[in-house]
């Protein structure tokens, strides 16, 4: 499967696959890749102490600041949002992975209407056939 291309928001009563496709992998893509690239979100999440990584003390001009109401003010505060930004992640995969299965139970239903289709032209053609004759 290509690259989907950016969907043609022109019509509001249906919904196209390649729509989803895109907006799933594209745009939600994107903005997790934006996210997981962002350094300050990733300053955050050290601060929070959810990475391995150091990073726990305020630089206050040329001098390390270890007031422990301010570290730990602001490592409140980075806890906060890079919880709410890992939420956000959250509920952004999520979006993805219910979106394609949208599209995989939009193939099965067409699927599914081409054999009830099939099914349709057997029945008018049996409809149409002569009763089969009574034995008596």
């Amino acid at each position: 499967m290509g690259t989907p291309t950016e969907p043609n928001y022109e019509h509001t009563l249906s919904v196209h696959k390649e729509d989803l496709q895109y907006f799933a992998n594209t745009e939600i893509g994107a903005l997790l890749d934006d996210l997981n690239k962002n350094s300050g979100y990733n300053v955050m999440q050290r601060y929070a102490g959810m990475l391995d990584d150091t990073g726990n003390s305020l630089l206050v001009g040329n001098r390390l600041f270890f007031a422990d109401s301010v570290v730990l003010d602001f490592k409140n505060l980075a806890t906060g949002l890079a919880t709410d930004l890992g939420t956000l992640k959250a509920q952004m995969r999520q979006a993805q992975v219910k979106i394609q299965l949208t599209l995989t139970i939009m193939d099965e239903a067409h699927e599914e209407a081409m054999t009830a289709a099939e099914m349709m032209e057997v029945l008018t053609k049996v409809s149409g056939a002569a009763p089969p004759k009574s034995g008596k």
